[in-house]
């Protein structure tokens, strides 16, 4: 479309329309950087955040997504739980991202907001991952992020940083697509797909005019303690039932369906049907693309839900409860979140650390699965109940090789009440396919006559691997296994002359070879130093610091205080003596203090400190 020249003016108008919020005292923070310290984020807090398209076919979905944002603002922060601590704002338009905004005060947020400039067109394809990307970035963890695109992506290249950025933030990313370039089979497209789906997001199609009905239910969406029962993706039609428990934490539950021909029926656990008007609530119903209802306060027991759709879509359910649990991957088990992964590594044996909210004895979790994209279960793991266990919400579950294929977690169990639930991950896991060895050396290693040297090899692997020293091709010693990464060394007893020249270091593991080398150089060991002992005199004595140094070759002795050589200063008081001895002649207090002498040859520098300690003087 042709974008009026006076849109600006425009704006402002619609500004009236506007609800404004209560004023924030927080000033909007530089780009890219979260705003606000640690310790004032609430726990549980997320941001709020809008990607959009600012080439001039998006002006009308610019006009309703400006309208939108007040009534999504105005409805969370009017919660008595807020879910929303800052929010942020991130235009983009090829080749541009930016300028990004984040901050805490919702009236910034949505001034920025009104001020975006849509310009330009034509090139359809738009740098809409990189925007994602930095969205993730300075987001929170657990948050909102919504794209607003009438285009397929361009930097499409960038879906794997997007894709690690999700199962490390554990955020869901949603996109209102009011157009796709023509082409759905594109990559540039279905890696909107593909990050809706890691992050339990959802891909909806709509016209322009429709993009506010979206924001409506957005509306809804943004709520504090969301919790995941189901999440699916599904690359044709198909017609699904599930059975899922609600127990009587959730407060409220929404399918959400985008596809063609979308059709949701809900059963409670009788087997009535619940329609609109007697306990169903449409949030959204966009013909032929989406629909998402709600029930709120259902009766717990194992309810039924139906879904249909003409062709490839995506189911959610989600709810609105204190149980929850979040997840971390680790090699050897742990009780200690630091040390987990967000992510497994492929064909190794891995532990997972379970964190549970809202369950106290007796409730307890019966059983891990681990689910397929489309809900196909692909591992059970049964877990004991141990009433005794502290933390008791902390539980350490046995090795598993993870699947090959992208997993979420669905934990099982029973609450105070014996009622059955269930939760899903937010996000689906992929592994980490590990790559060769990485293997580094110093360039040089130093190498004494006659004493024990050691060439060292740092190796980081995430898989076994098999490491060995050479030198001009022939292997010294025997080869040595380990699980990961380490550090390992060749032990040479006696250094000698031969010694000296280049050494490689090898490790092999199933994904490859690493390798590095270094030269050692032999030279004289650096000196030896004892100090016989420290010096204690009075004031106006003599005092004599003495280092003994044992050296191959010759050598230097200086002596310091303070980092500076005394002598410069006082040659008449302060020399050094013909064994190397420092004299200082008619002490003062102020010579009191730590001396060091340092000896030095070709093989290096050494370094020992006298104390001399002046007392004061006796009288009789």
């Amino acid at each position: 479309m042709t974008v009026p020249m006076n849109f600006k003016w425009l704006f402002k108008i619609c500004t009236a329309c506007l609800v404004l919020l209560s004023q924030s005292t927080a000033q909007d923070a530089p780009s890219r950087a979260s705003e606000g310290r640690a310790e004032d984020i609430p726990e549980g807090a997320s941001t709020l955040a809008f990607v959009f398209d600012v080439t001039g076919s998006m002006y009308d979905d610019l006009v309703q997504v400006i309208e939108g944002a007040s009534k999504i603002l105005e409805t969370s922060l009017s919660r008595p739980k807020k879910p929303l601590h800052n929010f942020a704002l991130v235009p983009f338009h090829d080749p541009e991202v930016g300028p990004v905004t984040i901050t805490t005060d919702p009236k910034k947020f949505q001034y920025e907001l009104r001020e975006l400039y849509v310009q330009g067109g034509g090139d359809c394809p738009e740098m809409s991952i990189a925007a994602i990307k930095i969205a993730l970035e300075i987001s929170l963890p657990g948050s909102f992020i919504y794209v607003f695109t009438d285009a397929r992506s361009k930097d499409y290249r960038l879906t794997h940083d997007v894709l690690q950025l999700i199962q490390q933030k554990q955020s869901q990313v949603v996109f209102v697509l009011t157009g796709d370039c023509g082409d759905r089979s594109h990559v540039g497209y279905k890696v909107y797909e593909e990050i809706a789906s890691t992050s339990s997001g959802q891909v909806f199609h709509l016209d322009k005019k429709q993009v506010n009905e979206v924001l409506k239910w957005v509306k809804e969406a943004v709520q504090a303690s969301k919790v995941h029962l189901l999440s699916t993706d599904h690359g044709s039609q198909a017609i699904n039932i599930w059975k899922i428990p609600f127990d009587p934490s959730l407060k409220e539950v929404t399918v959400s369906l985008s596809g063609p021909a979308p059709s949701i029926e809900i059963r409670d656990p009788t087997g009535k049907l619940i329609k609109k008007g007697s306990g169903l609530n449409e949030l959204l119903h966009i013909t032929n693309s989406a629909r998402v209802v709600n029930v709120k306060d259902p009766e717990p027991g194992l309810w039924t839900i139906k879904t249909t759709s003409g062709g490839r879509h995506s189911v959610r359910v989600t709810g609105l409860s204190a149980i929850d649990f979040r997840a971390g991957f680790a090699r050897k088990p742990t009780m200690n979140f630091k040390k987990i992964g967000n992510r497994p590594v492929q064909g190794i044996p891995t532990y997972l650390l379970l964190n549970t909210t809202g369950l106290i004895p007796p409730a307890r979790v019966d059983q891990v699965e681990l689910l397929g994209i489309s809900g196909i279960t692909l591992k059970t793991i049964p877990l004991k109940y141990y009433p005794d266990r502290k933390p008791y919400s902390i539980l350490n579950v046995t090795e598993f090789i993870p699947p090959d294929e992208a997993f979420f977690l669905k934990i099982t169990g029973y609450d105070t009440e014996g009622y059955l639930f269930q939760r899903v991950s937010g996000v689906s896991y992929s592994n980490i396919v590990p790559g060769p060895p990485k293997v580094v050396m110093p360039a040089q290693t130093p190498g004494y006559y006659l004493q024990t040297g050691f060439i060292i090899c740092n190796v980081d692997s995430l898989i076994p691997f098999t490491l060995r020293f050479s030198r001009a091709g022939t292997k010294l010693g025997t080869d040595q296994f380990f699980k990961e990464s380490a550090t390992a060394h060749l032990e040479i007893p006696q250094v000698s002359a031969v010694h000296e020249g280049f050494y490689e270091c090898i490790a092999v593991s199933s994904a490859g070879t690493g390798r590095a080398q270094t030269f050692l150089d032999v030279s004289e060991p650096p000196p030896t130093i004892q100090v016989p002992n420290n010096v204690t005199v009075i004031p106006g004595e003599r005092a004599i610091l003495t280092c003994l140094t044992l050296s191959t070759v010759r050598y230097n002795l200086t002596w310091q205080k303070n980092g500076a050589d005394r002598r410069l200063a006082e040659r008449h008081r302060v020399q050094v003596m013909r064994n190397l001895s420092l004299e200082i002649k008619n002490v003062r207090p102020s010579d009191a203090g730590q001396y060091n002498c340092i000896a030095a040859n070709e093989g290096g520098a050494t370094l020992a400190s006298v104390f001399l300690i002046v007392q004061g003087k006796l009288y009789s």
